[in-house]
C-alpha cells in the first residue's frame, strides 16, 4: 500500500531516522545508541535493498569490483586475496560465475537486487 510508512518503518529500524516516541533496539541496545563497533556489527545483519535496483549499482564498475569493496568495508577476504569468493556470491544468488565481469546495465532489474 503506498504512503502507508514502510519506507519509514525500514529508516527506523536501520537506525537512519529517530524514533520520535520508543525505540529499536539490536542486542538489547538501541539501535540510535549503538558504538562504532557495535554500528558495525549490526549493519553486517541488517542492510536495505532499495527498490530501484538501476540506481543502486555503480556503472562503471563490474560485479566483481562492487563486491570486491562490500567485502573491504566488512573486514572479509577480497576478491583478490581469494578468487573463489565472488563466484560463492554469485552461485549463492542464482547467478553464475561468469558473471562477475559484467556491469549493472547487462543485468535485468531482479538480477540487480540479488
Amino acid at each position: 500500500e503506498s504512503g502507508s510508512g514502510k519506507s519509514t518503518l525500514g529508516f527506523l529500524a536501520l537506525g537512519l531516522l529517530s524514533p520520535t516516541a520508543g525505540e529499536i533496539r539490536f542486542l538489547g541496545r538501541p539501535v540510535n545508541d549503538l558504538g562504532d563497533r557495535e554500528n558495525r556489527e549490526f549493519r553486517r545483519k541488517a542492510q536495505i535493498v532499495f527498490q530501484n535496483p538501476f540506481a543502486s549499482l555503480n556503472p562503471r564498475m563490474t560485479v566483481r569490483d562492487i563486491l570486491d569493496r562490500v567485502l573491504k568495508v566488512h573486514g572479509l577476504p577480497s576478491v583478490s586475496e581469494d578468487g573463489e569468493v565472488v563466484p560463492s556470491l554469485l552461485r549463492e544468488v542464482g547467478l553464475r560465475p561468469e558473471h562477475a565481469g559484467r556491469y549493472p546495465h547487462e543485468f535485468s532489474g531482479g538480477q540487480r537486487q540479488r
